[in-house]
């Protein structure tokens, strides 16, 4: 019997309580890894913990959760700080998956501020430079060891202004990180349109409007779904010789 390469290893998922995250927490556990979820709502990380306990009884003591809301740029590298100290209070962290995100403001440019443009980064590009920052302490500095963040398709498609700007930003801080933090992997992996959570907070018809279009233009004639991208994130933490790249899972978007 083959044993995974995550067997026994220390996995914390950053937004691991829905969506993208959970999946990858959920397949990670089931591998073999003990994991730490986190999320900004308490609630939501108890109902996802017991999700994770429930579905897989036997390894129920492997999986623990934090509160941590990566929304307050005033006590965010406090906040990671400590996160990171419970992740690695037993052992190292092994792996950490950034899939922390927000809802883009839905304000055209002319209407714009740069408090707007703040709160999005603040999550996603601060967010995970603060890991980056204070991660090391916390991480055996080994080529086993990863952080895989999340950008998404609208880097090379944008269908609006702010998007491929973030998703440039991180996907550009994720470069710089792979040469800094060697050998340490850091990567991307970088999400057409999936259908998860994070979605509910639109209007429905907007969503259903989207999921019609996508469906469309999708090479595989349906959008994205969690189970599927949260392999990607699987294999970037697998692969030892992997950094420095960005892993595409969109249903050909890039090509159409």
């Amino acid at each position: 019997m083959t044993v995974s390469k995550l067997q026994g290893s220390n996995v914390l998922l950053i937004g691991g309580t829905s969506g993208i995250g959970f999946e990858v927490a959920k397949k990670a556990l089931a591998e073999g890894a003990s994991i730490i979820i986190s999320s900004s709502s308490e609630q939501k990380v108890l109902q996802a913990s017991g999700k994770l306990k429930n579905g897989n009884p036997e390894r129920s003591s492997a999986v623990r959760s934090f509160v941590a809301d990566l929304s307050i740029r005033e006590n965010l590298e406090g906040t990671i700080v400590s996160l990171l100290k419970y992740a690695a209070v037993s052992s190292p962290i092994d792996h950490i998956v950034f899939t922390a995100g927000n809802v883009p403001p839905m304000v055209s440019l002319s209407e714009a501020s740069f408090d707007h443009v703040e709160a999005f980064l603040t999550v996603r590009f601060f967010g995970a430079m603060a890991v980056a920052k204070h991660m090391p302490k916390y991480m055996t500095s080994h080529k086993r060891s990863s952080f895989t963040m999340t950008t998404g398709t609208q880097i090379k498609k944008p269908s609006s202004w702010l998007p491929p700007a973030i998703g440039g930003a991180i996907e550009g801080l994720m470069k710089g990180l792979a040469v800094t933090l060697s050998p340490i992997r850091v990567n991307a992996v970088s999400p057409g349109f999936i259908l998860t959570e994070l979605l509910d907070r639109l209007p429905k018809e907007m969503v259903d409007g989207m999921v019609e279009k996508h469906s469309q233009q999708s090479l595989t004639k349906d959008i994205g779904y969690p189970e599927d991208t949260a392999e990607a994130y699987i294999y970037l933490m697998k692969d030892y010789f992997a950094t420095g790249t960005t892993v595409a899972t969109n249903g050909g978007a890039w090509l159409l």
